[in-house]
């Protein structure tokens, strides 16, 4: 199976710059280079489609995606508006459901966004899986038994640098849910901006650098590292 890991658009309504950084531009170059590709089983987006939660950033996503005529799903990220993203949102082409099956292998969509309590219409930058979802995903992962893709937004395993302080809360607890299934082999997520892939405790955890701007481990808090923008 051959899928395409997508993270962080940070799409606006009307192409806004964000950070000074053309997101709308690098996203369609992302799709181009999409294009010319062959044999791709599915694209999967770990969050932070839209930077403004804006109802035309979805809809004009969705519509893009739909010119690849590839299975495409979506969880949410942080930036994302979660009313406007799985309420007032309908997408003609993209998915947004919890779980699918790509080619024998079970893909659950996790939402790690947390609401910020001081902003009620804002979400806190750092992520936490909920107890009643981590018990709904345990569940699920005993009752099937296929190879297992998880996705989520916030890394939950520590990638180096400043971006660790950003991450998934209670991260620990969450791998090891992960941990005593077996049928779990890879686990990806978005966020840092910044490519990553390890190895713990036999399952695979991978960062996408984000299409629109990339950050890096090495340089300075929220300093952009030109030229490493993509996907996986």
């Amino acid at each position: 199976m051959k899928i395409i890991h997508m993270s962080d658009l940070h799409l606006s309504a009307d192409g806004a710059l964000v950070w000074k950084e053309d997101c709308r531009r690098r996203f369609l170059t992302a799709i181009r280079q999409i294009k010319m590709m062959r044999d791709i089983d599915a694209i999967i987006v770990s969050g932070d489609v839209s930077n403004d939660g804006s109802l035309d950033s979805y809809y004009f996503a969705d519509r893009i995606f739909a010119e690849l005529n590839i299975p495409t799903y979506w969880c949410a990220g942080n930036h994302d508006n979660l009313n406007v993203m799985f309420t007032t949102f309908r997408p003609k082409f993209c998915y947004l459901s919890n779980q699918a099956l790509i080619g024998g292998w079970r893909l659950y969509l996790v939402n790690s966004v947390a609401k910020d309590n001081d902003k009620p219409n804002s979400n806190r930058s750092k992520g936490i899986v909920t107890m009643n979802i981590r018990n709904e995903l345990d569940g699920q992962l005993s009752k099937n038994p296929e190879p297992s893709i998880i996705v989520l937004h916030h890394p939950p395993l520590e990638i180096g640098g400043w971006q660790d302080n950003k991450i998934l809360k209670e991260r620990e607890t969450f791998r090891e849910l992960l941990c005593h299934h077996k049928n779990v082999k890879l686990v990806l997520s978005g966020h840092a901006h910044t490519f990553s892939v390890k190895k713990n405790e036999n399952i695979l955890y991978s960062t996408a650098s984000s299409t629109g701007f990339a950050f890096s481990t090495e340089l300075p808090k929220y300093e952009i590292k030109q030229g490493q923008e993509g996907f996986s």
